[in-house]
């Protein structure tokens, strides 16, 4: 090579015409040059310098058992990132998939009926709902909220003619909600804030009429279940207005409660005054007491015969008792007239004395 990294063109000349005496070819003149090269060519194609037979199949075998190469570490650890990575994104997207559909569910079972295959969707949302609410009385009120709505949906099923299954399955969930409600709000009145008292009688009054008004329209193991519903419903009433009866005076309850919250007490009437110095505001006054169901004199408790503007969801007020309908107390307890716009079948409530039907 000369110095500029090139091969001079004499020394490709001398290369083709030593090919061309290797290969057999015409010699140019001169070509005796390269005789002794010929002859070392002529001796090594005359020598056996390959493996023989025995050493090619060793090599054979040797070649076909050896074990596989071992994956490059890097590109191992390559692909399992790259794995994780896929399943990484199929999870997000599985994930997103469902919380459409389940967003979409809740969509759709706001207006389900008990029967329909997104009521017990339902059903968990206002569930989650109340495990979502802190508030002693908003979480009763909730519930009460929720009673009310399984008496509405009745009256679509009987609209619909729908069998008793779908309204047996209201019905439970109506006692379930109701009893909870009653329970939490006559504990969150007689705690904190008894003006909660007349809304929930008001509560039960309105749905006891409105499920009254519906029973003839059930049918026979429904409208069965239906009367313990309303028996149910009066007691609530009962139970309120029980407290509420009591609210001037010092023992407000008995210190026992059963499903329905807290038993009002049965001792006689003290008035409570407040006495500034205490931070109870119920003190025994130093009056004596007067017997009750004695008109304009301390002690007594007269309901109001204008029921106060409910608060609870789902009520209204009933119509005003007509002058002579309601019952004369039991044993010194107020009464309580429940006013039905239709006849309703007789029901028997040994347990709650000083109420009438009808």
């Amino acid at each position: 090579m000369d110095g500029k990294g090139r091969t001079p063109r004499w020394r490709h000349t001398e290369h083709e015409r030593f090919a061309r005496a290797v290969e057999g070819g015409p010699q140019p003149v001169g070509g005796d040059d390269f005789a002794e090269d010929l002859a070392i060519v002529e001796l090594l194609r005359r020598m056996d310098v390959g493996p023989d037979a025995e050493a090619r199949e060793r090599m054979k075998q040797r070649i076909l058992t050896a074990p596989p190469p071992e994956k490059p570490l890097v590109l191992s650890s390559v692909r399992r990132v790259g794995a994780r990575a896929r399943l990484a994104v199929a999870a997000a997207a599985v994930l997103c998939l469902l919380m459409s559909l389940a967003g979409m569910s809740v969509l759709l079972s706001r207006d389900a009926l008990p029967g329909d295959p997104l009521y017990g969707i339902k059903r968990t949302t206002e569930g989650a709902s109340l495990g979502l609410t802190f508030d002693d009385e908003s979480r009763a009120l909730k519930h009460l909220e929720f009673a009310a709505s399984r008496v509405t949906e009745m009256e679509t099923l009987a609209d619909r003619a729908s069998g008793p299954s779908a309204q047996l399955t209201a019905l439970a969930d109506l006692d379930a909600d109701a009893v909870e409600g009653a329970r939490q709000l006559t504990t969150y009145a007689t705690a904190a804030d008894e003006s909660a008292l007349p809304a929930l009688r008001d509560w039960a009054l309105a749905q006891y009429v409105k499920l009254g008004t519906l029973r003839p329209r059930l049918p026979e193991d429904a409208g069965a279940h239906a009367d313990t519903t309303m028996w149910l419903l009066a007691s609530i009433a009962q139970r309120a207005h029980d407290l509420a009866a009591r609210s001037d005076c010092s023992a407000l309850t008995s210190g026992s409660s059963d499903t329905l919250g807290p038993l009002p007490s049965k001792d006689e009437c003290a008035s409570a005054v407040t006495d500034p110095n205490s931070s109870s505001g119920r003190n025994p006054s130093s009056v004596p007491p007067t017997p009750s169901g004695q008109p304009g004199q301390p002690g007594s408790a007269t309901p109001s015969t204008q029921p106060t503007q409910s608060a609870v969801p789902g009520a209204s007020t009933p119509p005003t008792s007509q002058p002579g309908t309601s019952t004369p107390p039991t044993s010194g307890k107020p009464g309580i007239t429940i006013p039905l716009p239709l006849p309703l079948p007789s029901i028997s409530l040994p347990l709650l004395p000083g109420i009438s039907f009808g």
